[in-house]
């Protein structure tokens, strides 16, 4: 069955914290991306790609409801343009091409499975997502073929390591126990219970 709950407000808050968080670390990403590609060409930017899509992992995979990858994705653009960003309207393009893009995946998936392999593939799809919106608004059509599919090739690995890395991140939050009153807290306890009793009949 499709999950259904609303978003609370501790939803919400939690989901504004980080991605606002996120929204800052992008502005900064972007003038490394820069300095990277002017040293290395478009690859700079398609290898730094994933990162773009943090927002949207680590919020999908703490909170586990539908809507909850594009809303921080947009959040995070939103933040990002707030704060700096010289290029609003190519940023929020983005961030509503990303969004999409993975939430797409988790909804493949009816927002009910989290596993590394599925964050990984929302990853990909955000930063195909990515592709596919520079292609048209970014110049990118202006590239040879034979580069863009290594910038595809290289923009898909990045999509895929970000959200692992994503994953980990959330993982550490979730051990500290601050995120107990979430999905994500909740599993990481029910796997504390379950450890200890294992480790009880053991004895």
């Amino acid at each position: 069955m499709i999950p259904t709950r609303k978003l609370q407000l501790r939803d919400i808050i939690v989901m504004s914290a980080i991605s606002i968080v996120f929204g800052i670390l992008y502005l900064i990403w972007i003038f490394a991306a820069g300095l990277l590609s002017g040293v290395i060409g478009p690859m700079g930017g398609a290898l730094l790609s994933g990162l773009w899509i943090m927002a949207c992992i680590v919020c999908a995979y703490i909170i586990r409801k539908p809507g909850v990858a594009f809303m921080g994705e947009m959040i995070a653009a939103f933040t990002e343009v707030l704060i700096g960003s010289v290029s609003a309207g190519s940023v929020l393009l983005l961030g509503f091409a990303q969004g999409i893009g993975c939430e797409v995946v988790l909804a493949l998936f009816l927002w009910r499975r989290y596993w590394l392999p599925i964050l990984m593939l929302a990853g990909m799809g955000g930063t195909t997502a990515n592709f596919i919106t520079s292609y048209f608004v970014s110049g990118w059509s202006q590239f040879s073929s034979s580069l863009l599919m290594i910038m595809l090739g290289t923009m898909l690995i990045s999509g895929a390591l970000t959200a692992w890395l994503s994953k980990g991140i959330a993982d550490q939050l979730a051990r500290t126990g601050v995120l107990n009153d979430f999905a994500l807290g909740r599993e990481k306890l029910q796997q504390q219970r379950e450890e200890s009793n294992r480790g009880l009949r053991a004895n």
